[in-house]
C-alpha cells in the first residue's frame, strides 16, 4: 500500500513531527497551558518558515541536524541567500533564532 500526501498535508505532518521532537527533547517548556500554547504556536510558525525557505532544497532534518551556533547559522543563511533563497530580513532572523534555540550547538 502506498500513501500519497499533498504538499500542504506533508507540511502539516512535518510540522507536527518537528514539534513532537521538540516536546520530546524538552525544548518546548511552559508552566501553564496558555504559555505552552503560545510557545507551540510560535514554534509552528517558525517551523513553517523553516519549511518554506529551506525545504525546497534540503530535507528539514538535514538542516536541523547541523547543530550550529548563532554565528554559524547566520553564515549559513547568508550563503543560502547568495545561492538564491528569497527571504525577508525578519523571516531570516526568526529562522536563525529558531534554529539556535532548538537546534543550536551541542
Amino acid at each position: 500500500m502506498r500513501l500519497t500526501l499533498s504538499i500542504p498535508a506533508a507540511s502539516v505532518v512535518a510540522s507536527l513531527l518537528l514539534l513532537g521532537s521538540a516536546v520530546a527533547h524538552g525544548t518546548v517548556k511552559g508552566s501553564s497551558a496558555a504559555p505552552a500554547k503560545a510557545a507551540a504556536a510560535s514554534t509552528n510558525d517558525d517551523t513553517s518558515l523553516l519549511e518554506k525557505h529551506c525545504s525546497s532544497c534540503h530535507a528539514v532534518d538535514q538542516v536541523t541536524a547541523a547543530n550550529k551556533n548563532a554565528s554559524d547559522w547566520a553564515e549559513t543563511m547568508d550563503r543560502m541567500i547568495d545561492h538564491g533563497m528569497q527571504i525577508t530580513p525578519e523571516d531570516n532572523k526568526r529562522i536563525q533564532q529558531f534554529l539556535v534555540a532548538h537546534y543550536g550547538a551541542k
